[in-house]
């Protein structure tokens, strides 16, 4: 009695083995057949009689794992091949190297970096001196304009006015394209499109059948009151009023205090790194400082009620939020990116650069749409902010403080957490996204 329990040990540890091995696969058929001639064996016949033995070749048999992903796709090289299962993650790759367009930009930004650094003593010895000195020197309208004191605010008003308006076109254009009927391409990367439709679609999964007719069109996207959301209108009198309200004191300092062209004059020619240091350093300083003061008006109602409550007047933000700013707030945040250059003593070359990326980055942080190519897919392992987390924040008015980055949000748990509660789909990687919103030649893939 103790063989035959061991035995059938052996045959329940075989199929266990079978069943949870990636390279193998288990035979029913052969374990049953094993099973039955062990049980029905009758006490006179012995143990190891030959037509009692658990038949385990047949058991378990070799297996391969096709790529049928790929199966159509003549250009990939495992088309129509059998590889074994350590393929898996090369095939993923493979997938997202071809279809997927973050993995795209992070290829288009990772060859540019590497660019700087393979150039970098070019750079450095010659492209970077040859222009610094045509800066400091030159005659030429662009030199003199760099060498004024009101040359960074007013690019950054510039780098402001274009980013704005660029992500106003795209708004608009999906607006049109409702109106008319039409779905236009930006539509699945718009976030306020997105947050209605996985809306609409629990509303439904959870007061209908999830088969019935309706649920189905939304999956698709026929249903006509989710392709005509409410668009807000851009109110372009109150950008005009708030220009003046950041140029004025501005323009006012500069020709009471004037000091560019003494200060300039004693820095040497820029490196590529200390550019690219003075850029990094001034965006991650500044972030921590406005993660300070951003998370003290959100925690003291009266700060929040007089400095910060007039950025969070729509829960639908576009780009030209970033300029709804109290007087008091618009002080705070261009103190703080000062005071973070000044810190750091940082280039003034690299000052300009950097005033055109930040501009970028609050105006992509407002936009409400949430393309590929922003700092926020490229940047991998989620450690840029972008506009789905402050969309999130601005909707439900907590979490992601940080402008730029997520390291002290995500030290201090200001974060949404993925435990079913989250309202709509700002923060979630793979959003619900209607299947006509979307180019049906593109496979889907994860990011």
């Amino acid at each position: 009695m103790k063989i035959t329990a061991a035995a059938k040990l052996l045959a329940a540890l075989l199929a266990v083995l079978a069943d949870t091995t990636h390279g193998f696969s288990f035979d029913n058929h052969a374990v049953s057949s094993g099973r039955s001639a062990l049980v029905s064996r009758g006490k006179s016949q012995p143990l190891f009689h030959p037509s009692n033995a658990i038949k385990t070749e047949p058991c378990l048999k070799r297996t391969s794992l096709t790529t049928a992903t790929f199966a159509n796709d003549a250009g990939s090289p495992l088309s129509g091949r059998r590889v074994p299962s350590m393929a898996v993650p090369f095939q993923k790759f493979w997938k997202n190297l071809r279809f997927n367009p973050v993995w795209h930009w992070r290829i288009v930004f990772g060859a540019f970096f590497a660019s700087l650094m393979v150039f970098r003593q070019y750079l450095d010895n010659h492209v970077l001196v040859t222009f610094w000195n045509y800066l400091l020197t030159s005659q030429a309208l662009p030199a003199r304009i760099f060498r004024t004191d009101s040359w960074e605010w007013c690019w950054a008003i510039t780098c402001f006015s274009v980013y704005i308006h660029a992500f106003g076109w795209a708004d608009r254009a999906v607006r049109k394209a409702d109106e008319e009927g039409r779905v236009h391409p930006f539509k699945k990367y718009r976030l306020q499109d997105r947050y209605m439709a996985d809306q609409q679609r629990r509303s439904r999964f959870s007061t209908r059948d999830t088969n019935s007719q309706q649920v189905q069109l939304l999956d698709q996207g026929k249903d006509n009151d989710l392709v005509k959301p409410k668009h807000s209108k851009w109110n372009w009198q109150a950008w005009v009023g708030e220009f003046w309200i950041y140029a004025a004191p501005l323009l006012i300092w500069d020709i009471v205090a004037p000091r560019r062209h003494r200060r300039i004059g004693g820095f040497a020619p820029p490196t590529t790194m200390g550019i690219l240091g003075g850029i990094a350093g001034g965006l991650f300083l500044y972030d921590i400082m406005f993660f300070c003061g951003h998370a003290l008006m959100h925690k003291i109602p009266w700060l929040y009620r007089t400095v910060h409550s007039k950025h969070h007047i729509t829960k639908e933000v576009r780009a030209c939020e970033i300029v709804r700013l109290s007087i008091s707030e618009e002080v705070l945040e261009v103190g703080f990116s000062i005071i973070a250059l000044n810190l750091l003593s940082v280039h003034p070359m690299a000052r300009t650069i950097y005033n055109m990326i930040i501009t970028f980055l609050l105006t992509e942080l407002h936009c409400g749409f949430d393309f590929p190519w922003t700092p926020q897919n490229v940047v991998p392992f989620g450690l840029a902010t972008g506009s789905r987390r402050h969309h999130y924040h601005h909707r439900i008015g907590k979490h992601y403080y940080q402008k730029f980055f997520f390291h002290v949000d995500r030290l201090f748990g200001f974060f949404q957490k993925d435990d079913g509660s989250l309202d709509g789909d700002s923060v979630k990687k793979d959003p619900f996204i209607p299947k006509s919103w979307q180019d049906p030649s593109q496979p889907a893939f994860a990011t």
